[in-house]
């Protein structure tokens, strides 16, 4: 997995090696390989229901980055409520569905959520073997929520980290790079001395305030925790002003399927099953916990046809997917069986 971050890494930053991927990627060969490995998971997802579960616990967010839209978000800002939160983990028991990951992200920065620990602790009850995850900006964290974080047996925190230093830092989040950087180096002490086993990521996204320093960037942190990665920026179907430069999208590529209308079922913060994570207004929805079971939402006619379309490289109906960066990375997720 390592090498595989490694190389995504690679890619992102190079763009010699990123044109060959894209000229491996319009051979026939490679194509009928995807093609191959999008059936089977397909057939696995299905008979094994080992999907990934997102659950926005809350939508608000202390950050206020340049490259998203959460400032002009105009859905409701909450905290996800006990009976909507305890309903997603019931239906996911009587269905007998098999969590590979629980991702508690939305569009929001989980540690607004004054619950986030004790739902931590719920998951990891009801689903020892699922790993538990989030992504976060850190900034909120302190000694208390940092020793509470390692006594849930979180397996994994992603903490964006968009700067290099203080400077392009403060440009891109609006946010105190010191507070981050001293919480951050609270949480790898605090790991190491309880011998925890949790997995300290940091990822940045290139937007044109710390492109530059994507290198140095990933060569100050990656020794530090356990993997850094940066990542091209999504301009959420162009309603945020165009932050990147030199790492743009480039969308005349063949669209391929995206793994994560699959494998992925998301629920935002008021119950909905939603498209994916990157549906922040929650305009596409398929179904509410409260009188929906969760498969038949996620196989419902509506959501099948978005797949169909994938299937057949026609987003262009698709408002949300046209301009998502995902179908346009040459279909790499489906290399990758487990992420987690």
């Amino acid at each position: 997995m390592k090498l595989l971050r490694n190389l995504k890494n690679l890619i992102e930053t190079n763009r010699l090696l990123s044109s060959f991927f894209d000229f491996v990627a319009k051979t026939k060969i490679y194509q009928n390989f995807i093609r191959t490995k999008i059936n089977q998971s397909i057939i696995d997802l299905k008979k094994n229901k080992n999907y990934n579960i997102i659950i926005e616990t809350t939508n608000y967010c202390n950050a206020k980055c340049i490259m998203c839209p959460h400032t002009s978000m105009k859905r409701s800002q909450k905290n996800m409520d006990d009976k909507t939160f305890n309903k997603i983990i019931t239906r996911l028991v009587a269905e007998k569905i098999n969590p590979q990951a629980f991702i508690l992200n939305g569009f929001g920065e989980p540690l607004v959520d004054p619950k986030i620990i004790d739902r931590i602790k719920i998951i990891k009850n009801k689903f020892p073997s699922s790993k538990v995850k989030f992504y976060s900006n850190l900034n909120l964290a302190s000694q208390k929520i940092i020793e509470g974080l390692i006594k849930s047996n979180l397996d994994e925190i992603n903490i964006s980290l968009n700067g290099y230093n203080r400077q392009n830092y403060q440009k891109v989040m609006k946010l105190d790079y010191l507070k981050t950087i001293n919480n951050l180096k609270l949480l790898i002490k605090t790991k190491k001395e309880n011998n925890s086993q949790l997995k300290i990521r940091l990822s940045m996204t290139l937007v044109k305030h710390n492109e530059k320093s994507a290198t140095k960037f990933i060569k100050k942190w990656e020794k530090i925790v356990d993997s850094v990665s940066v990542n091209k920026v999504h301009n959420y179907n162009n309603s945020v002003k165009d932050s990147s430069n030199k790492f743009k999208i480039n969308f005349q590529k063949t669209a391929f399927p995206c793994k994560y209308i699959w494998d992925t079922i998301t629920f935002d913060v008021m119950g909905e099953i939603v498209l994916c994570c990157l549906d922040y207004e929650s305009k596409y929805t398929f179904g509410q916990i409260e009188t929906n079971p969760i498969l038949k939402s996620f196989y419902s006619s509506k959501f099948e046809t978005i797949r169909k379309k994938h299937l057949s490289s026609n987003l262009k109906d698709i408002e949300i997917c046209r301009h998502c960066y995902t179908p346009y990375k040459n279909g790499v997720e489906w290399l990758v069986k487990k992420l987690y």
